[in-house]
């Protein structure tokens, strides 16, 4: 058999895959497979991408693996992984890079422990006063019962031993998976409040959609977005129809757009779920990160929260894509290659069938064109919206419109606080004539130039264009520009 093996080379100058034969020991590798491989001089972690009966080069001319590692990906991530290289301009191997085992190129490795536990002549013989036992093997016989399965390291491997041979305890060698600290479980969390009648229906169109719950079998489903106002509820939709999708045999992925959002929706999910929720973020330690990718692969794990790095979570029988606060840009990644999470996650409900669910409270222009939108347009504790008013600069003289500082000294007098948030660089984000309206524009970018009075010039933050200060507006001839 022949393995075509994609090395995960970061040298744009490879063109692979290449082929490498396979021994009979090596006959379990499949699409997916990580393997350690001669490469180019050196030792190189490489994923199958194909498998073939035969190479266009004689047998005897093919390399053949050192190591076939434990952590295999899914096919249906190398397929995903393939698709980004593509789509992004990037090299499978760069794209492939993203789909491996956290730490599988520096080498971590499952941790694994010698386990002891009572076995029922064990459990028997403990509190047996004729059993031929020491007084310090009846204590550890009866220690292990009161704490059950237990590392055999912390009570003694040798004397555990013994009690093996005689058939009272039995030693077996287990992954210890290495859990991130969860926060205790909140009894409010993990009880589904009574949904508005909002909720209700917004809930009932998306298990109409969802596969396996009387949706769409086969092919994928048509993205949905859930355009809600903030405090309406959106988070509760999400946990509801990721139960829907357990309930169904479907696994989902849980993007949120921060790490630092990452805990608060983990910790709502835990205390409805359970263990079944498995979190990935590159704040984890490896070990930590290790043990979850592999949780999710085994299907101890079947929800997956995270940024946008969870979107490939190496889950099976995927049901349900949740992009939360889909509008926000930390979905784009900066390296290579430099793919859009919002985009990978669409591709993959494509590839998976599953169903993918959008929400925010200022969703993107193009998720409003392309996806069925479902409205919450209330709070659910029936709080009004903060009113918002648009307040005309044109004639300002000050930074501050009149009416800003007039509430802003109503709420000093009342004790109240305020923020006031100003996004510039230089003495304006943007020159006007004060008479027409007319805004300078950079030729260029079509963004508006920002006024530098140190230096008496107008410059783009983006490309860098910069121009001298009007006297005038060559619009209306006014001299009120400022």
């Amino acid at each position: 058999m022949i393995a075509r093996v994609q090395p995960l080379t970061r040298t744009r100058a490879v063109r692979g895959p290449f082929d490498y034969a396979l021994s009979p020991e090596q006959a379990e590798v499949t699409v997916g497979s990580v393997l350690r491989v001669p490469f180019g001089g050196r030792r190189s972690l490489g994923v199958v991408v194909a498998l073939a009966a035969e190479s266009e080069l004689a047998d005897d001319r093919l390399a053949r693996p050192d190591e076939v590692l434990a952590a295999s990906i899914p096919a249906e991530l190398v397929a995903l992984a393939e698709w980004m290289a593509r789509e992004y301009c990037s090299t499978p191997a760069r794209a492939l890079s993203l789909v491996l085992a956290p730490g599988t190129a520096e080498g971590v490795r499952a941790r694994r422990s010698l386990i002891a536990e009572l076995t029922g002549a064990g459990a028997q013989a403990a509190h047996d006063p004729d059993a031929v036992l020491t007084a310090g093997q009846r204590e550890l016989l009866q220690k292990l019962g009161e704490l059950g399965p237990s590392r055999a390291a912390e009570l003694g491997t040798p004397a555990l031993r013994r009690l093996q041979g005689r058939g009272l305890v039995a030693l077996e060698d287990r992954i210890r998976p290495r859990r991130p600290v969860a926060r205790p479980l909140g009894t409010a969390d993990a009880v589904a409040p009574m949904l508005t009648e909002d909720q209700t229906e917004v809930l009932r169109t998306i298990l109409a959609a969802l596969p396996g719950t009387g949706g769409t079998t086969g092919a994928s489903p048509d993205p949905l977005l859930l355009h809600g106002v903030t405090g309406s509820g959106k988070t509760e939709i999400y946990l509801q129809a990721v139960a829907a999708a357990l309930q169904a045999g479907r696994a989902a992925i849980v993007l949120v757009p921060e790490i630092a959002l990452t805990p608060q929706v983990l910790w709502r999910f835990q205390a409805r779920f359970g263990d079944v929720v498995a979190v990935l973020h590159s704040a984890l330690g490896a070990g930590e990160r290790h043990d979850e990718w592999l949780r999710l692969r085994d299907g101890s794990a079947r929800v997956c929260v995270g940024p946008r790095s969870a979107v490939f979570a190496p889950v099976s029988d995927l049901g349900l894509i949740i992009v939360d606060e889909e509008h926000e840009s930390s979905y784009k990644h900066e390296g290579d290659p430099r793919y859009d999470a919002r985009g990978v996650a669409a591709q993959r409900a494509r590839q998976s069938g599953a169903l993918l669910l959008a929400g925010s409270a200022t969703p993107r222009p193009e998720s409003m064109r392309q996806m069925t939108r479902l409205r919450l347009r209330h709070r659910v504790d029936g709080r009004p919206m903060p009113q918002v008013q648009v307040l005309d600069m044109r004639g300002a003289r000050e930074p501050l419109h009149p009416e800003t500082r007039m509430a802003l000294a109503d709420l000093r007098r009342a004790g109240g606080k305020a923020i006031v948030l100003l996004n510039r660089r230089g003495w304006s984000n943007f020159l006007s004539c004060r008479s027409c309206g007319k805004v300078w524009f950079c030729p260029d970018c079509e963004v508006a130039l920002v006024l530098h009075r140190q230096g008496d010039f107008m410059a783009c933050h983006h490309c860098g264009h910069r121009a001298a200060v009007p006297q005038r507006c060559d619009s209306c001839g006014s001299v009120t520009v400022a």
